[in-house]
């Protein structure tokens, strides 16, 4: 009787702490990023996404629609350097641009008014709803820009509706350009990816300082081909050169070439990604 009696307290223990776990209101929605002050407002959300850096979240929401699960997250830029965010491993179909109640993906400031929308990594346009990228030249040195997810208004999602979201700084650098000693570079530039991108190229001195700039709209699959011999500033300099776009991480190519027309001499230097 004693075992019995055991097993019987055990027993209602356990269903005790069950039910207070399913009544318990935020239960549900707590990935392992939501602890502390939550993550929805990016006022509040104390995550922060960094080059490279890998998550997993979910859009579990306990309560009924139109409420739904916000995830924020801080992205933290430097101007002149290009960015991405991307939403995979997903069963989740996200907004394209023909569903409003769909869960969205963008990038919103700190009042949550959005800045960037999100496109699709391959295809933009047909209907890629589990591949989503936030994509950006960040034109200020800030903390206060956030990427945000927000699940969907039209039923309740649960701890299943999982994504994984991954952050680079896109921005290529070149090592060397050099317009002097009877030398001149010639910068090629292609577009690997199936849509337009903006691509801006900034001009430094090895001391640091930005000498000149450039910047063109490169068409789908597209080559960029810039003589900076062409540019005054650069005449009789040398230095090295960022490379900002917005065609995502690894979504172009390319190299310097600087050429000594009195020898037939070339020197390439390669595009360079921050490594993941």
């Amino acid at each position: 009787m004693v075992r019995a009696n055991g097993a019987s307290e055990q027993w209602l223990v356990s269903a005790a702490l069950l039910l207070a776990l399913v009544a318990a209101p935020d239960a549900g929605a707590m990935d392992p990023w939501e602890a502390g002050n939550g993550d929805n407002q990016p006022l509040y959300t104390k995550n922060t996404l960094s080059h490279g850096f890998v998550q997993q979240h979910d859009l579990d929401d306990v309560f009924a629609p139109p409420s739904n699960d916000v995830d924020c997250m801080i992205v933290p830029t430097l101007a002149g350097h290009s960015y991405e965010a991307r939403i995979n491993g997903t069963r989740v179909e996200f907004d394209w641009g023909m569903c409003g109640s769909c869960p969205q993906f963008e990038r919103v400031d700190v009042n949550g008014a959005i800045l960037t929308e999100d496109v699709g990594v391959v295809n933009e346009g047909g209907g890629e709803s589990n591949d989503r990228s936030v994509r950006w030249i960040a034109t200020a040195n800030t903390t206060l820009e956030y990427v945000r997810v927000t699940g969907d208004t039209s039923f309740p999602e649960g701890p299943n509706e999982v994504y994984t979201i991954r952050f680079w700084d896109t921005t290529y650098s070149v090592p060397r350009w050099n317009n002097s000693s009877g030398q001149v570079t010639v910068f090629l530039i292609q577009n690997l990816v199936q849509a337009p991108v903006t691509v801006n190229v900034d001009f430094y001195n090895a001391a640091g300082l930005q000498l000149a700039s450039t910047g063109t709209t490169l068409q789908p699959h597209g080559l960029f081909v810039f003589n900076t011999g062409t540019v005054p500033q650069l005449a009789n300099q040398a230095g090295h050169a960022y490379v900002s776009h917005t065609a995502g991480y690894g979504g172009l190519a390319g190299k310097a070439v600087a050429l000594e027309p009195a020898t037939g001499f070339s020197f390439d230097t390669p595009l360079m990604p921050i490594p993941d």
